[in-house]
């Protein structure tokens, strides 16, 4: 089983407005979504296996058949088609593109590059103290990322921390961690599920969640986590 494009194309401004809450420590732990990327709960992502799409290839052609691309974004697919992946370069334009924009309209987002090529959110000046300002950095964000980062950042950010392309973000995660030796074989997504959840949040984890190879697997699978 799949997952339509649509539900892909929110979670870009979620993440950005879930870090940003994070690193206020207004949040313990966020998705990029409410839920994994399809309309199935984490249980039965885990356990059917289900993916986001059969390849990057697959998403890339489904989004090059929208008639609502811009031209950056088909000239970036269209060559990420031919090369089979987003390149570094088109991911940073899409990034510059939405500081700038944002700059324009009174926000100025800080940012730091993770190991794994993908920016994470770590402030805003000025800082939202309101739900009122919140939802109008949200808004500027939404706006800011049509036709520039909403889909490049995306994907990239698929292709770059979640190759597998798998539904449930936090089974996403642990098999980064996995890779970068954090935890065992035996750790499971619900079992980081459970600690990012919990009381105390972070402190239930068998790693140190500051790293920049933890935030590279949080970041990646499209989870935000306080690590203040």
């Amino acid at each position: 089983m799949t997952t339509s494009t649509s539900s892909i194309l929110s979670q870009e401004t979620l993440r950005r407005a879930a870090a940003l809450l994070s690193c206020m420590g207004l949040l313990v732990s966020l998705t990029a979504c409410s839920t994994p990327w399809n309309q199935n709960t984490a249980d039965d992502a885990q356990t059917s296996g289900t993916r986001i799409a059969p390849s990057m290839s697959a998403l890339f052609d489904q989004y090059l058949a929208k008639d609502t691309l811009s031209q950056f974004e088909r000239d970036v697919l269209q060559r990420a088609k031919k090369t089979g992946k987003i390149s570094a370069e088109d991911y940073e334009t899409a990034h510059d593109k939405q500081t700038a924009c944002m700059a324009e309209n009174g926000w100025q987002e800080q940012t730091r590059k993770l190991s794994n090529g993908l920016y994470q959110t770590t402030g805003v000046t000025p800082v939202p103290s309101t739900d009122a300002e919140v939802n109008k950095y949200m808004e500027a964000s939404n706006t800011c990322s049509e036709g520039t980062s909403k889909i490049i950042e995306s994907l990239y950010q698929l292709q770059q921390g979640n190759p597998g392309l798998l539904a449930d973000p936090y089974e996403t995660a642990v098999e980064c961690l996995k890779k970068s030796s954090l935890v065992d074989d035996a750790y499971t997504g619900r079992k980081l599920e459970n600690a990012l959840n919990g009381d105390g949040a972070s402190k239930g984890l068998p790693f140190d969640a500051s790293s920049d190879a933890a935030q590279s697997c949080f970041t990646g699978a499209g989870l935000a986590v306080n690590i203040g």
